[in-house]
């Protein structure tokens, strides 16, 4: 038991790490020309408020560790979720596509308004294609990564 509690916490780490950096990639390419850090301030605003824009490389290493933070935990889920529905392992194009999808609702819905997060204008229609592509992209390196590492029951 605690050999599969091991696999299950190195999978869920790993493929919370795959999708978030395929989503900060993703991010650096969307938001140009906006620096990465300037990006990842943007991320550390969510815990610091507006303070993150003058925080220089401090607030852009909270914003890296707050975004895997994040997509180590919407890993979890993943694969918390896995354990009664199995169908998520077996099929990881389809289960990481939704996935990545529901992430992008939580996080437009709920974990952007409720954090610190300046107010901003709603982004014009192609950039809320390129939020769905991106978390498209995140749910699919999540899926895969958690299909191939997770334990077998």
């Amino acid at each position: 038991m605690a050999r599969r509690s091991t696999s299950t916490a190195r999978a869920v780490l790993l493929a919370g790490l795959a999708a978030g950096a395929v989503d900060i990639l993703a991010a650096f390419v969307i938001y140009r020309p906006a620096s990465p850090a300037r990006i990842l301030q943007s991320v550390a605003s969510g815990l610091q408020g507006t303070a993150a824009f003058e925080g220089g490389l401090a607030s852009a290493a909270i914003g890296l560790a707050a975004h895997f933070l994040i997509s180590i935990g919407f890993a979890g889920l993943y694969l918390a979720a896995a354990g009664p529905a199995p169908v998520l392992l077996r099929r990881p194009l389809v289960s990481g596509l939704t996935f990545g999808l529901f992430v992008y609702g939580v996080m437009n819905a709920v974990v952007v308004p409720l954090s610190l997060a300046p107010d901003r204008p709603g982004p014009p229609p192609e950039m809320i294609g390129l939020g769905l592509l991106a978390h498209a992209l995140f749910g699919l390196a999540l899926a895969f990564t958690a299909a191939r590492l997770a334990p077998r029951r």
